[in-house]
């Protein structure tokens, strides 16, 4: 019992360490260097912060940031677990809050994989290898610092959960379907996009496999309780994003030809031959890394000695690696909804997730045939799969600091100064503007009003938690007044304390007629169903965390009878 207990610390404290090990390299240096994504998500995150310290824990519009044009960020792209990196960084202070964030995620992601592998009945030794290996996989780092794609970076946190939940409602424990249930939720509490790929994953295992589940009824029953409660853990977000769905019409966001966009293998298989997580260049694409692409071949070798659940898995990454390139016939999906997922590349966060479980197959049939019949061998052994997993991420990571489009002084965010980005090409404004708005979008990005017909500028905007305060000069009562901010679903406008009625506008804007010449203020106001989503996700997180404690508690008190 207590040589038990002292081994959860043991893992506990290995996990901590690797967690900081993943962002020390970077962190030292004191500032986030330069990824894809970096001027979008370090917004979103000041958007948090200031929200925060201003006691409003509920940012449905982003008033604050993304050049002041009221954007419903909150509405439409998922922020609750974001909202550590903002709480790390009011803390902590802004890059290191970032670098906590990151830190705090790669130990879920270690201790998520650890407990799902050990879950499927496989040995600790093997748990660990897989959990390091999809860690410290190209993948995951080029997400999270090349690319700073932190929606798909939070979503690869969950898939895990998602993986292992598939597999244990159809043939492991059952009762464990609550992990497809909040690896499904959380993972679209994080990023849309990744729940698509991850849905689309899960339904095509599904197809494949439901012919051997036994109890096929069952099987159902599990699934669709799983649904239930991703759905109901979701509504935070989910009600009112279906919410403005419902309302109005808007342009897909940032449509891509997938066929054009799919990369060709042999780029692929160079880049992860060179380990590489450096920025994406022409010819120079992401890839799986070193680590999982000799996998490929070890698991081909050793493919005999898989059991059946491994040699699926196995399979299924490698196709999954070749679903990633252009070797798959993507012009066929073209014009269907699997086209959402822009880049075919992405799909390499499953190919990571599934390549890892077959190299901790291959290393525990390595460990297992081989008679490590002394502690200092068995020591080695696996202190040198674990060198081999970390030395090829820390070369990578040393490549990236020095790489000129990663290390643009220009770009790169310092510890003391956060700054709020202004440029709007890296906004994608246009992606949750209404349809009905767009063809007057570059008046609404510069704040072009329109006082009786006649455009003007607004250039003072003071900001609040979910509202915007307008201040135009000689404004008086009577006047026509078409603001410069789309109309969404539960904006008010209000003059004196009083609410305004709004009119309907050609630029589906904010448009009223003024009482009076006194400041314009422009608010979110949750209705009902924004109400009951937030209620009936903190419902389902408080029950499932009793349930939990319940379980953890009743296994102590039966382990202390014996």
């Amino acid at each position: 019992m207590v040589k038990n207990r002292n081994y959860k610390w043991i893992q506990l404290f290995f996990f901590i360490s690797l967690s900081l090990l993943f962002v020390v390299p970077l962190q030292k240096n004191g500032v986030i260097y330069f990824g894809d994504d970096m001027n979008y998500h370090v917004n979103r995150i000041i958007e948090l912060i200031k929200n925060f310290k201003h006691g409003n824990l509920m940012p449905y519009i982003y008033t604050y940031t993304f050049d002041k044009v009221g954007y419903p960020l909150g509405i439409f792209y998922p922020w609750i677990t974001i909202t550590p990196f903002a709480f790390f960084s009011i803390l902590l202070g802004n890059v290191n809050g970032i670098y906590a964030g990151f830190a705090f995620y790669t130990f879920l992601t270690l201790a998520f994989t650890y407990i799902c592998v050990r879950k499927m009945n496989k040995s600790s030794f093997q748990a660990n290898v897989v959990s390091i290996m999809y860690t410290f996989c190209a993948y995951r780092t080029i997400d999270a610092f090349s690319r700073f794609a932190l929606g798909e970076f939070l979503g690869m946190v969950f898939l895990p959960l998602c993986m292992y939940g598939i597999y244990a409602v159809m043939f492991g424990n059952k009762k464990d379907w609550p992990f497809l249930a909040f690896g499904v939720s959380f993972t679209l509490l994080s990023h849309v996009l990744s729940t698509f790929i991850i849905a689309l994953t899960l339904l095509i295992i599904f197809i494949l496999c439901i012919w051997f589940v036994k109890d096929k009824a069952d099987c159902l029953l599990q699934i669709i309780k799983a649904v239930i409660i991703a759905i109901s853990s979701s509504a935070i977000f989910l009600f009112p994003f279906v919410e403005q769905e419902l309302f109005q019409k808007y342009n897909p966001p940032s449509p891509y030809d997938v066929s054009q966009t799919a990369n060709y293998m042999d780029e692929i298989v160079m880049s992860s031959l060179r380990n590489s997580v450096l920025r994406y260049a022409p010819g120079r694409p992401y890839g799986i890394g070193i680590v999982l692409l000799l996998v490929i071949v070890f698991g081909l070798l050793l493919f005999k000695k898989f059991d059946l659940t491994s040699k699926i898995i196995y399979l299924l990454g490698v196709f999954s690696f070749i679903c990633a390139s252009s070797i798959f016939p993507w012009i066929l999906f073209k014009h269907t909804p699997v086209s959402l997922i822009q880049f075919p590349i992405r799909i390499l966060m499953i190919t990571s997730i599934l390549l890892s479980y077959s190299g901790g197959d291959v290393a525990e049939i390595v460990y297992r045939e081989n008679a490590f019949s002394t502690t200092s061998k068995n020591f080695f052994f696996k202190a040198a799969v674990l060198l081999l997993i970390i030395m090829p991420w820390f070369s990578s990571i040393n490549q990236l600091k020095s790489d000129p489009l990663s290390n643009s002084t220009t770009n790169r965010v310092y510890t003391g100064s956060m700054k709020e980005y202004k440029v709007d090409s890296a906004w994608y404004l246009d992606q949750y503007t209404p349809k009905k708005s767009m063809p007057y979008f570059k008046n609404l990005k510069n704040h072009i009003a329109l006082i009786n017909g006649r455009k003007k500028k607004i250039h003072r905007i003071t900001s609040q938690p979910n509202e915007q305060i307008y201040n135009i000069r000689s404004l008086k009562s009577g006047d026509y007044i078409d603001l410069p901010i789309a109309l969404y679903k539960n904006l008010h406008v209000y003059q004196n304390g009083k609410e305004i009625k709004l009119m309907t506008g050609k630029r589906n804007t904010i448009t009223f007629k003024a009482v009076s010449g006194g400041k314009i203020v422009v608010k979110y106001v949750p209705s009902l169903i924004d109400k009951l989503g937030v209620l009936l996700s903190f419902v389902t997180w408080l029950v499932a965390l009793i349930y939990v404690a319940y379980v953890y508690f009743k296994k102590k008190n039966l382990e202390a009878q014996f």
